[in-house]
């Protein structure tokens, strides 16, 4: 039963904001409503009566460090200990981006800003001032934030998206400019041929081609070696701008993230999420020409009296001590194949269609399909069954395990074994319940 006091802030919520939230994606269609907390404390959340969860969303993977890391903590107290002066700058935001750079196989210079959808609408920018071109290439299920150039095909049905060889652009939201679709190509992830007929149709008119390295934003999908290769040295003949948004895919694999763990270097990039370590910040940048054309050394304008604001450039330090740590990557990485593999054979077991597929550490669940087949594609991916999986979340929930019915999952640093375990077991009930729901049904 619902608690009175979750009822009572829902109505509340509901007559200041739209549908009772601050973001649409804090809905939550397994609930039925919104999942208020009242505060997080490592790998736990807390809703409203006080009841502790798991959490395996954590902040959509923005907090891999845990809620409240202490490290975190005193960076932020830090920050209010030397005022909030926003709108300077000073040695810690140049610090951090000699680390970053430092880190980061693609960057030479970069810039901060806050979300990433502000990232992704900034490199998009520079793309298009540095080649003198305006038409933007994009994959199917992938998502870029919802700034007006790339809010288009991030998780449409087969039936809206198109031939599944030459997808679409479907927009994403009401509100967009009409010229907005006559800018943007998509095409099918993991398919060269595709690809390469894009490119002989658009290619000349390309300022950029933006992807999601490994595209977690439907599951966990890896890219072909192949296809991988031909986009970047195709884009590198055509000049057209490689960006690699790595706003959920930087730092799950390793301290140079994607482009690191996959041996290919993008010509920009973004950053968001993880890098703040649970604060606002993001991080775009790549090659020194590119980067040459933002102001005041060229033309494109990146300006903002909260970019590079004190508390997460301090938390950023705090965040790349922590995981620079002696066994930190070798902790986080094993909780997931500890976890990746137990919640597998739960799925077996309870005679449940799950396919559990992560990278690093971030993973899909791809209810009702084949748990043997690997997903390599948008199309086999958005044939997941929501009503399944928003079973499996609600007894979950019930079990005190947070499960988001969203694409992406993770844990943090400060999960345990111990908690892994607890996780996979409360799985394990979850999906005989949901299982034999189903079985009643037929």
């Amino acid at each position: 039963m619902e608690a009175s006091v979750t009822t009572d802030l829902y109505q509340r919520a509901s007559q200041v904001l739209p549908g009772g939230v601050t973001a649409n994606a804090r809905t939550n269609p397994a609930l039925g409503r919104p999942f208020y907390v009242s505060r997080g404390e490592g790998p736990f959340v807390y809703d409203l009566d006080g009841r502790r969860y798991v959490d395996t969303c954590m902040s959509n993977g923005a907090t891999l460090l845990g809620h409240g890391h202490p490290a975190i903590v005193a960076a932020v107290r830090r920050a209010a200990d030397l005022g909030f002066a926003c709108a300077f700058d000073g040695e810690p935001q140049v610090a951090l981006a000699e680390r970053l750079i430092a880190q980061i196989p693609c960057f030479e210079m970069v810039r901060f800003t806050t979300s990433g959808t502000e990232a992704t609408f900034y490199v998009i920018r520079i793309a298009r001032a540095y080649t003198g071109r305006s038409r933007v290439l994009k994959f199917e299920g992938q998502f870029h934030g919802y700034n007006d150039p790339l809010a288009f095909s991030f998780w449409p049905t087969p039936e809206e998206g198109g031939p599944a060889e030459a997808p679409i652009a479907r927009p994403e939201t009401a509100g967009l400019p009409p010229s907005a679709g006559q800018e943007i190509v998509v095409a099918p992830f993991n398919d060269a041929d595709a690809f390469r007929r894009a490119l002989d149709r658009f290619g000349d008119d390309l300022a950029a081609v933006i992807m999601e390295p490994i595209s977690y934003d439907v599951g966990a999908i890896l890219p072909d070696r192949a296809f991988l290769d031909l986009v970047r040295a195709e884009t590198a003949r055509r000049g057209i701008v490689l960006i690699f948004d790595e706003v959920l895919s930087g730092y799950r694999t390793g301290p140079d993230c994607a482009q690191g763990y996959l041996g290919v270097t993008p010509d920009l990039c973004t950053l968001g999420k993880a890098v703040g370590g649970g604060v606002p910040l993001s991080v775009f940048g790549g090659r020194r020409d590119l980067m040459s054309v933002v102001s005041p050394l060229g033309p494109a304008i990146h300006t903002g009296t909260y970019n590079a604001h004190l508390i997460p450039i301090l938390a950023a330090h705090a965040f790349l001590d922590t995981i620079g740590r002696t066994g930190f990557w070798d902790h986080l990485i094993g909780l997931h194949e500890r976890l990746y593999a137990s919640l597998r054979k739960a799925f077996v077991e309870a005679g449940l269609p799950v396919r559990v597929q992560g990278v690093g550490a971030r993973f899909g669940l791809y209810f009702g399909l084949d748990p043997d087949i690997e997903v390599t594609r948008y199309r086999q991916a958005a044939r997941l069954d929501r009503a399944m999986l928003n079973a499996f979340c609600r007894e979950m929930y019930r079990r005190g395990v947070y499960v988001n019915p969203a694409w992406h999952h993770g844990l943090s640093a400060l999960h345990t074994e111990a908690l892994v375990d607890q996780i996979v077991e409360c799985a394990a009930e979850s999906a005989r319940t949901v299982a034999r729901q189903l079985a009643e049904k037929k």
